[in-house]
């Protein structure tokens, strides 16, 4: 298997198992559709970036990110500041949250 700047990926892949943080593997346990992910090299500054595409409540990310010592920076954005770990959310016109980000600083 050779690893690209760019993968995109289901939960049945070889590549969910090999690149998918373990924020984004306990959240797509309650994702209310089939969850895609989308995995970006680190390159140089540039952090790991994981997307995690399917529709979840927002509250389920808020308890998660409270449960694992994660502070709300912002409305859409949680940090973890020990292990340089960022989690984003973008929601759609009904408040549906349909993308997940995980940000690694490495």
């Amino acid at each position: 298997m050779s690893f690209s700047e760019r993968r995109e990926y289901s939960k049945v892949s070889l590549d969910y198992y090999l690149l998918t943080p373990n924020e984004l593997s306990q959240l797509a346990k309650y994702c209310e559709n089939n969850p895609q992910f989308t995995y970006s090299a680190a390159d140089g500054p540039k952090p790991i970036i994981t997307h995690l595409h399917c529709h979840l409540e927002e509250e389920t990310i808020n308890s998660y990110a409270i449960d694992h010592n994660f502070e709300k920076t912002s409305n859409n954005l949680f940090k973890r500041e020990q292990t340089e770990t960022e989690i984003e959310f973008e929601k759609n016109g009904t408040g549906k949250i349909i993308l997940t980000t995980v940000y690694e600083y490495l």
